[in-house]
């Protein structure tokens, strides 16, 4: 073995002995170091330390959760840093298990307002960091003979998200924004659809009923107009299948929800 590679294992060591101190609190590596009590106080700087930036990084994406939580907002961090070891190198990501966490978790699975706030605020990040693309418009739309209207598939812009929430934490959501005291999150008799979008770097979001969420879902899989069409009349009913088709749409033109098009063969 050369020189360079022994120094290259002896780092290798000292990193993962490190690393374990400082995720796990190991005392064993320490076990065999000159000045161990002297070294302790200086590693658990490193310790105490990283998850508390693993906690900023969550309260920086979850506002809103931090707001309704309260005081439990740091428990809740802690025991999810816990559970939930970074694997990332990029803190941005960190937090994308934390609504399926606390949906499965006690005590915070008995409030489902955390987990779908959770949910609703890594929605609005993902729907804030999509690629950049024109949206749809109506002039576009305008251009397209009447031959080739039955082809069209339409492409959802990739800001575009939905999510259904079970409490409206959207509200809550814009309370905290606004500095506004916080009411008590109300519970929804019935899942409902929430279709987030952006325009000029604001996520912008509204709720939907659960038929639009469901015609919106299904012209997001590439369906043909003219399929999407024949499902929509089977839904709404043929007698108002147009009107509905031409408000829709006009709808999520407006939303921004809509980035193009194409010709199905």
């Amino acid at each position: 073995m050369t020189q360079s590679t022994a120094q290259s294992d002896d780092l290798e060591s000292l990193q993962r002995r490190f690393q374990d101190y400082v995720l796990h609190g190991n005392p064993a590596v320490l076990r065999d170091v000159a000045g161990a009590a002297r070294a302790a106080i200086k590693m658990d700087i490193y310790a105490d330390g990283y998850p508390q930036r693993l906690l900023e990084a969550l309260a920086t994406d979850y506002p809103g959760l931090k707001a309704i939580a309260g005081e439990e907002f740091n428990e809740l961090g802690r025991a999810y840093i816990a559970a939930c070891p970074s694997t990332l190198r990029n803190l941005r990501w960190y937090g994308q298990n934390l609504a399926q966490f606390l949906a499965s978790t006690a005590p915070w699975s008995d409030r489902p307002e955390l987990a779908d706030m959770a949910r609703f605020e890594w929605a609005m990040g993902i729907s804030f960091d999509a690629l950049d693309a024109t949206s749809l418009t109506r002039e576009a739309l305008g251009g397209i003979g009447a031959q080739d209207w039955p082809r069209l598939i339409f492409l959802p812009h990739p800001a575009t998200q939905c999510v259904a929430l079970t409490t409206d934490v959207p509200r809550a959501w814009s309370a905290q924004a606004r500095g506004e005291a916080l009411a008590p999150v109300q519970h929804e008799p019935v899942p409902v659809p929430w279709l987030l979008t952006r325009r000029s770097l604001q996520v912008r979001f509204r709720a939907m009923g659960p038929q639009e969420a469901a015609a919106f879902d299904r012209l997001g899989t590439r369906a043909s107009f003219a399929q999407w069409c024949g499902e929509l009349a089977e839904m709404v009913g043929e007698d108002n299948a147009a009107r509905q088709a031409v408000e829709w749409l006009n709808q999520w033109l407006a939303d921004g929800a809509l980035a193009g098009f194409a010709l199905a063969p």
